[in-house]
């Protein structure tokens, strides 16, 4: 038999959840700094170095880089910092044994508790939250036309799909030394995010680059707590065979290491190395013919069907959304912010008409100077919000992935000491429809077991569910045939009790 085949590759979540984990682990206090009375401020970086799938299971390894900042226990009860790494190594379940997969996951520190062990050590407990999403990687050849058989009848339908052209990675480090103006004792907060992606297609390679803005606050030497930002490029070559700019591609920066330091204390400066794992995925938006059933009023065609799940669809939205208000802290001492940190969190989101609607807070922590103590707190208040993003790609139908950035964060000091908060946040959205769809993957044709065949005439009454393809492949008719013998002038309307001459045909054994 003569027919023709396509491939795809279908790229679909089969499953996702949600894991969390500690980190734990003690730290020494190093000699050449003082002994700790109190905490004042912890935060951390989670970074993946190794990871590994197999016989169903995710295993990483990786540290959490973790910033403490602390009032010594000195007469001049000063303010100093430490920095340490916390390794560990988690496995997981994920409740599939399909092969190939592949696996996205997201990590994000959730708390971390300091507990004063004595004056020399500390006990570490980061608790981090992990997202996990399972991909299959499934290439499937479908039939999409037949040829040269005579009398086929046969019902199909035109299909845009995304299908997966490819997935490469490359490691890329973004590294600079930030100058300042005095010089650096030591890193009281580090925090760094990836912005302004960009790809550039070309010979089979995907140029992925982007900015990674890094914020860190620093003691200097004359006990000032003062904040620097930095602005890094970071770029790597991703090889994708067969890749075109008509392909739509996602990319992700993994962090895989973090080396943040102050140089020589003479250098006035901060050395920034930041390793990165850049996967890119590129999907293939191509039409395809799918066969949804076909038969022969004159031969035996065996068919093998089976029901796939296709992405189509597949769009990035992005949209701008900006938040006002104010904190008040009464015991502010003279406008001595020293930092404040945005970290928005989705709590809800949900489809309306054309638009999705999220629910969701800012978390917002407020690192300053009291009045009344005259020494550094820390304050965290929630903000709530609500936003609606509309647009004619969206429909009931859609699925879809959100990423929340803070694209820009101002803030002022009024003299009644409430602080003024101007909060920019980016909304991006992977947008995407799924749908479950017969394809046949392969045919065959085999003649009746009969001398000759003759042709006769039933009636038939059009019952619930029937359509004209259903009841000429029934009698092995054809629809042309119905419609000419009845005179139907819309053939896509029959109505229950209809009555129908029905051409077909017969096969007479000789016996």
């Amino acid at each position: 038999m003569d027919f023709e085949t396509e491939k795809i590759c279908l790229n679909q979540i089969i499953s996702n959840k949600e894991e969390e984990f500690c980190a734990e682990d003690n730290i020494i206090i190093p000699d050449i700094k003082p002994d700790i009375l109190s905490t004042i401020n912890s935060s951390g970086n989670v970074y993946i170095y190794k990871r590994e799938v197999a016989n169903g299971r995710l295993k990483i390894d990786g540290g959490v880089q973790v910033n403490i900042m602390y009032l010594s226990d000195s007469s001049e009860s000063s303010v100093r910092g430490i920095q340490s790494v916390i390794d560990f190594s988690q496995s997981f379940d994920l409740g599939t044994s399909t092969e190939p997969i592949d696996v996205d996951y997201s990590l994000n520190i959730k708390n971390i508790e300091c507990k004063i062990l004595n004056g020399r050590k500390l006990n570490i407990k980061t608790y981090i939250n992990m997202s996990i999403n399972v991909y299959s990687n499934t290439e499937k050849e479908l039939v999409n036309s037949v040829n040269n058989i005579e009398g086929i009848q046969m019902i199909s339908n035109q299909l845009r799909v995304n299908s997966l052209k490819g997935k490469g990675e490359t490691v890329s480090i973004a590294k600079d030394t930030v100058n300042v103006d005095e010089n650096v004792v030591d890193i009281l907060d580090s925090s760094f995010c990836v912005r302004n992606k960009d790809i550039k297609i070309s010979y089979n390679k995907v140029l992925s680059k982007a900015d990674v803005i890094v914020d860190l606050l620093y003691l200097t030497e004359n006990n000032d707590i003062r904040n620097v930002t930095a602005q890094i490029p970071v770029m790597g070559f991703i090889d994708i065979n067969g890749i075109s700019d008509n392909e739509i591609c996602s990319t992700k920066y993994e962090v895989r290491n973090i080396n943040i330091k102050p140089n020589n204390i003479e250098d006035k400066s901060i050395a920034i190395e930041i390793e990165f794992l850049i996967t890119c995925c590129a999907y293939e938006n191509k039409e395809i013919n799918i066969i949804q059933d076909l038969y022969s009023p004159e031969k035996d065609v065996i068919m093998s069907q089976e029901n796939i799940c296709i992405i189509q669809d597949k769009n990035v939205i992005e949209s701008e959304y900006n938040i006002r208000n104010e904190i008040s802290i009464p015991e502010l001492k003279s406008d001595k912010v020293y930092d404040i940190k945005i970290i928005p969190t989705i709590l809800k989101q949900d489809i309306r008409n054309k638009g999705i609607h999220y629910e969701g807070e800012l978390i917002v922590n407020v690192l300053y100077k009291s009045e009344v103590s005259d020494t550094i707190q820390l304050k965290s208040e929630s903000i709530a919000f609500s936003n609606e993003i509309s647009s004619d790609l969206i429909s009931k139908n859609s699925n879809f992935n959100t990423e929340i950035q803070v694209s820009n964060r101002d803030y002022t000091c009024n003299q009644d000491n409430r602080i003024n908060l101007n909060v920019d946040l980016k909304f991006i959205i992977d947008l995407y429809k799924k749908s479950n769809t017969n394809v046949v993957s392969s045919i065959e044709v085999k003649p009746f077991e009969s001398e000759y065949r003759a042709s006769s005439i039933v009636i038939y009454f059009v019952k619930e569910g029937d359509t004209l393809w259903k009841i000429a492949k029934k009698f092995r008719s054809t629809v042309d045939e119905i419609i000419q013998v009845n005179n139907i002038e819309n053939p896509n309307k029959i109505n229950v009790g209809d009555q129908l001459y029905i051409p077909k045909y017969v096969c007479n054994r000789v016996s």
